[in-house]
């Protein structure tokens, strides 16, 4: 008996665990006798499915009739061999009065020499393409031959690469046609392939990419190993990129190769090996790949410092990335002027310097619309640039919230405020209530260990609160207490308050010491000399101070320069409900250990196309970052020591982001910029985040069809509506370089199609320009035709063989000896073959209708 399907039998296993559960739950829901029944109803269904054939041996030998013999003359099987099979054929033509008929089998099936004189010439006759095995053709053509019935011999070594052959096997044993298989069994042989060349979809014009060659050497285990030399070459169209020497073993080796991508269109690649020493027989020497070169890109460089984008800039420009730089106060807010972009990249840029709407613009560009964004840290940027809860944190793979630490330095936390008159208002909220406010949010948000100090100036100072200690909740009430008492003064004197207030903080026996200026006006004094040595002790004393200029009057140059030299950051506001979300910002930063610094080496978090062609020992040392907590969805790519992340991506919607936490140069990444890969690594970094190419209302593509491919070509307008009666012109360039042109017929709505036949493996490029009221369209697209699958390494011969067993075994026919050359085969004895499926189909029938009958008490005595 032979199975058509035998893994249906796993289904089998069910039986025993349906017994099982029948005695778990105590025999309780059917009695024994109704669940035998069921189960064995279930198991004839099972073996029904599993398409049964009773094979038994004939009485005798059937008798001679019409004769087809089929003739393998397939690639997968050598040029000797084919001919003494085809000479095996005419022998069967000539001893049978020329009543037999011969066919030639390929892809394709042809027939043989009808006469003796053509048997003759057996060189000559016409052939069959040989680079494919079709026998389901080949039994479908033979049978068109015998419509009464009669005999097939078929001579083949079963490689199948095309066809349903056990199907066409059932309709000639159904149309009476027994099928005499002699199977075609070579030598153990050693194979060589080159199997796929791997390589992007789309690079961009100037972007260096690796291309993947994969090679399988097949040695079987009889023969001796031996060495395998050759050259690789690589080509884009008729033009020689690379050509190197290689080595082979066995197994599948892969061969990389980079090519830079210079000029937009198609480039059609195809390696090749050429066998220098070695006897290996090469099945297929040539693997191709197309990748569209996209025009350089244009992305948006949004600073906080000119000369970071100037560095920028100019790295992107040698790596062939156009860029265009804006201040921030020009980003747009409508997302349609940011559409031309294809990317962004905020350098070092704090959310103060930008307005809700402009960061909900940038939200939207890579959420909605698939743009690319990289944000570069500093000390402006991220944790230290309050992006927390804004749409910039949404946008970002990183949580701005610091690491966290087994242990926390104490802070001491000055804050410097200007009570002048001019901080009062004459209407709407005063600027200097919200500057109490902001002081009693600070106090709030530190911890019973830290220390606070608040300092207020107008051409005097006061200390409205001395350095002490927070403490427990009575003295955080008084220290807030007296903060509400504080009053108004008169004129403004930023020096002297730094000078009077500083060197106090200095004295705190703290971690961190921060300081944090409130101004909106200008200083009586504007000794800068004076206001450097002051600042430049301060850092001596590791004080850091940040500035807060409030309304068009303050002096924004001066505040920014003293924030500059404090090592901290600088704030713009012209609105008073601002001031207190900014000062509490300060001090959420003095106390969450953002601000990582220090000799620190990138570690590899995980592998990732941005770091193609690096090494994280290769990356030159940083010497500080941004803190920050990745997100669960977040690809961490370079971490710290600690694992803060250094270098993380993820995809946010329709676009892709990249968060780098240390500066793009100084203060923290100054060895960087003198790198020989600075320029390589920031492109392929950006090149990362940007969109892939969208074809718009021209989709073009190819599909599979019988005998070739069809190109199919779907044109809209522009509000999604078919685009018909429009002319589409196509060219076609063939892997050796020729091109042919013709013209698409329109086959549907806003759908155009043309047959193709591609008969050449290789790389395709295909340009297609459609017009229709005067409007022209464009669309090119690259198609690689594989080589056939009869040229496809390591098949497995044993299956072949079954394959063949199972069509003698089918059609009642014989399993002749195997031969080799010109060896005459021996017939075994013929058997013919009955489906028994409707049987067990009809019995399992029978037993459920018994069940089913018994139960309702149908039959009765």
């Amino acid at each position: 008996m032979l199975l058509q399907n035998p893994s249906i039998l796993w289904l089998l296993l069910i039986l025993p665990a349906i017994v099982l559960l029948w005695f778990w739950r105590g025999g309780q829901v059917v009695s024994g006798w109704a669940l035998g029944v069921r189960l064995g109803a279930l198991a004839l269904l099972i073996l029904a499915l599993a398409n049964p054939i009773w094979l038994r041996l004939a009485a005798e030998a059937p008798a001679e009739g019409p004769l087809v013999v089929l003739v393998d003359q397939s690639d997968s099987l050598e040029p000797a061999t084919r001919l003494a099979l085809r000479e095996q054929a005419a022998a069967l033509v000539q001893q049978s009065d020329g009543t037999a008929r011969v066919l030639y089998l390929g892809a394709e099936v042809v027939s043989g020499p009808p006469s003796e004189l053509e048997v003759a010439a057996l060189t000559e006759v016409q052939l069959p393409d040989p680079t494919g095995t079709d026998l389901a053709a080949g039994l479908r053509a033979a049978r068109a031959l015998l419509p009464g019935g009669g005999r097939v011999i078929l001579f083949s070594d079963g490689r199948v690469t095309s066809g349903d052959t056990l199907f066409e096997a059932h309709v000639a044993a159904e149309a009476a046609i027994q099928v005499d298989v002699v199977p075609v069994v070579q030598p153990p042989r050693s194979e060589l392939a080159l199997t796929a060349m791997l390589a992007p979809t789309s690079v961009l014009a100037g972007e260096r990419f690796e291309l993947v060659v994969d090679a399988t050497y097949h040695l079987p285990p009889t023969l001796p190993p031996e060495l395998v030399t050759g050259r690789l070459r690589l080509w884009d169209g008729t033009q020689l990129l690379a050509d190197e020497p290689v080595q082979l073993q066995p197994g599948v080796e892969q061969f990389r190769i980079e090519h830079q991508a210079e000029t937009p269109g198609i480039l059609r690649l195809h390696a090749e090996l050429l066998l220098l020493e070695g006897t290996p027989r090469l099945l297929n020497d040539l693997v191709a790949a197309t990748v569209l070169v996209r025009p350089p890109p244009l992305v948006l460089l949004v600073a906080y410092r000119a000369s970071d984008a100037l560095l920028l800039s100019d790295a992107l420009e040698r790596q062939g990335i156009r860029s265009e730089t804006l201040a921030a106060t020009e980003l747009p807010t409508r997302l349609d002027d940011l559409m031309r972009f294809d990317g962004m990249v905020l350098l070092d840029l704090p959310a103060t310097a930008l307005s809700f709407d402009q960061m909900a613009t940038v939200r939207e560009f890579v959420r909605s619309e698939g743009g690319g964004l990289l944000v570069v840290g500093g000390r402006n940027a991220y944790t230290l640039g309050a992006y927390k809860s804004t749409p910039l944190e949404e946008v970002l793979p990183l949580h701005m919230e610091a690491p966290p630490r087994p242990q926390r330095d104490t802070v001491a936390l000055l804050l410097i405020i200007d009570r002048s008159a001019s901080m009062s208002a004459a209407f709407g909220v005063s600027k200097f209530d919200m500057a109490k406010e902001a002081a009693i949010l600070s106090t709030e948000s530190l911890r019973a260990d830290d220390r606070v100090g608040i300092l207020a100036f107008d051409t005097n100072t006061l200390w409205v609160v001395n350095f002490q200690t927070i403490g427990d909740e009575a003295n955080r009430d008084a220290i807030i207490d007296a903060i509400l008492r504080l009053p108004l003064g008169g004129g403004t004197d930023i020096e002297r308050a730094l000078a009077d207030s500083l060197p106090d903080l200095a004295q705190q026996p703290t971690g961190v010491r921060h300081a944090v200026l409130l101004t909106d006006g200008r200083s009586f004094t504007t000794n800068m000399d004076n206001y450097r040595r002051m600042i430049d002790t301060a850092r001596a004393n590791e004080i850091t101070l940040s500035t807060i200029a409030i309304g068009r009057d303050s002096d924004t140059v001066l505040l920014e320069q003293l924030a500059a030299w404090g090592n901290g950051r600088y704030y713009y506001t012209d609105r008073a409900a601002d001031i207190p979300r900014l000062t509490l910002l300060e001090s959420e930063l003095a106390r969450a250990d953002s601000l990582i610094e220090g000799e620190i080496y990138a570690e590899l978090g995980l592998q990732h196309p941005i770091l193609q062609g690096f090494a994280p020992a290769d990356l030159p040392v940083l010497a500080g970052y941004v803190g920050t907590t990745p997100r669960d969805s977040a690809e961490v790519i370079l971490r710290a020591p600690e694992g803060d992340p250094l270098l993380a991506v993820w995809q946010y919607g329709l676009g892709r982001t990249v968060a780098w936490t240390p500066s793009l140069g100084p203060p923290w990444a100054q060895a960087w910029t003198s790198w020989a890969g600075f320029e390589r690594f920031w492109a392929q970094t950006l090149r990362y985040t940007l969109p892939e190419p969208d074809s718009g209302a021209l989709q073009v593509r190819i599909e599979p069809r019988p005998g070739g491919e069809r190109l199919v070509i779907e044109a809209l307008r522009p509000g999604g509506e078919p685009l018909d009666f429009a002319t589409v012109d196509a060219r076609v360039r063939l892997p050796d370089g020729s091109t042919t042109n013709f013209m698409v017929g329109q086959s549907g709505p806003g759908r155009y199609t043309q047959d193709l036949s591609l008969h050449t493996p290789g790389a395709y490029e295909i340009s297609i320009a459609l017009l229709h009221d005067g409007i022209r369209q464009e669309q090119v697209l690259g198609y690689v035709r594989p080589a056939p699958a009869e040229y496809r390494i390591g098949y497995d011969p044993l299956a072949a063989q079954v394959l063949l067993g199972q069509i003698a075994e089918l059609t009642g026919g014989r399993l002749m000896a195997e031969v080799s050359g010109e060896d005459r085969p021996e017939p075994v004895a013929p058997s013919r073959s009955t489906n028994l499926w409707p049987w067990l189909l009809g019995l399992a029938l029978c037993l459920w209708l018994g069940e089913l009958g018994l139960r309702r008490g149908t039959f009765t005595t």
